[in-house]
């Protein structure tokens, strides 16, 4: 019940109220969606602002840690950051002058939409009503420039965002790997470099967690198991975990690497199958979805030989090329070796004698 001044009383049924209160609650929407995008945009500058201070840093702390693979990073970074130089004052001046002012009549008309749903609870609905048009129609005038005005500007922040994932993206792969490696067990050979390290679970016969590593000459699979040193009374009061390597291979000896469907569910995982002169069985790893793409990626990054002249750009090396045909003889009986040599292969045996060739 509403009481006027001249003390005559009118009903005003609830769903007056209700359907003036469901109105601001709509124009209530559209400034807080205003609102929301000029917050992304701000936000997203800031991201990119944040990203051309810390990408450089983290590639040369990762740089530092020895991974040197990937060498597209440097130019990744380098472009990004020298193109963004160049348009940001443009895009930020386009935001401080045409956006970020449209953030103060957002909140007025807020203020303005409280008073008039503060005024409706005390009654006065037909002064709400009398309000509303004007204040819809000024909500849905400053929600339409503010779309327009931080399309235009997401349309040029669009480019760098996707440059700055994927080489966020990439730098996360290299640091987790130098985290791996410096578990590792094994050490690695001279002119060896880490190019990719997963974490993951051997399917065969005896299942187990571990880690796959890939260097630029072999893979490498470590089993994880934890060993009990003390028990008492039947309860392990001592434990440590024990690194084996269950896998390694040159990585030339794996013919090929492909994603699927590892277990009686649907996990993802790899499946690795080696050259068959190697006599090894096709082996199925369980691992992430995304991190199965990544090994199957980074075999053929190896594979190719693009790892090998990525690591020599980074390090300042000589790429060293393997010749077409490689001609190799025991040192000690003279025969020659007639069997492939794998792509990471340092040694092979003499088919006839047994003597331990080293290769060059």
């Amino acid at each position: 019940m509403n009481i006027f001044a001249d003390g005559v009383k009118l009903a005003y049924p609830d769903r007056e109220r209700e359907a003036l209160n469901a109105r601001l609650r709509a124009i209530e929407s559209d400034l807080s969606s205003a609102l929301a995008a000029i917050s992304d945009v701000e936000g997203k500058i800031a991201r990119i602002d944040g990203a051309t201070a810390a990408l450089p840093s983290r590639l040369t702390t990762v740089r530092g840690r020895g991974y040197a693979a990937m060498g597209h990073l440097e130019k990744s970074i380098e472009l990004m950051t020298k193109k963004w130089m160049e348009v940001s004052p443009t895009i930020k001046q386009n935001f401080y002058s045409n956006v970020q002012p449209l953030t103060a009549q957002i909140r007025a008309l807020q203020s303005e939409v409280q008073r008039l749903r503060a005024g409706a609870g005390l009654g006065g609905v037909v002064f709400g009503w009398a309000s509303v048009g004007s204040l819809s129609a000024e909500a849905s005038t400053i929600k339409a420039r503010v779309i327009a005005e931080t399309a235009k500007i997401n349309a040029s922040l669009g480019e760098f965002l996707g440059s700055i994932d994927a080489i966020d993206r990439d730098l996360k792969i290299a640091e987790k790997t130098m985290e791996l490696f410096s578990f590792a067990s094994f050490p690695l050979k001279p002119d060896e470099s880490p190019v990719l390290a997963i974490e993951g679970k051997i399917m065969a016969k005896d299942k187990c967690e571990g880690t796959l590593y890939f260097t630029n000459q072999r893979f490498i699979f470590e089993g994880k198991k934890e060993v009990v040193l003390e028990k008492k009374l039947f309860i392990a009061t001592k434990k440590k975990m024990e690194r084996t390597v269950l896998i390694e291979q040159p990585i030339g000896a794996l013919q090929e690497i492909s994603k699927g469907r590892v277990g009686l569910v649907a996990w993802t995982g790899v499946y690795i199958r080696f050259k068959p002169e190697r006599r090894l069985d096709e082996t199925p790893f369980d691992v992430k979805d995304w991190e199965a793409d990544v090994i199957t990626r980074f075999f053929q990054y190896i594979i190719g030989g693009e790892a090998d002249r990525d690591i020599a750009t980074v390090k300042g090396i000589t790429v060293k090329e393997t010749p077409t045909i490689q001609v190799v003889r025991c040192p000690h009986c003279g025969a020659p070796y007639t069997k492939e040599i794998y792509k990471g292969q340092t040694s092979v045996q003499c088919e006839y004698c047994g003597t331990s060739i080293i290769l060059k």
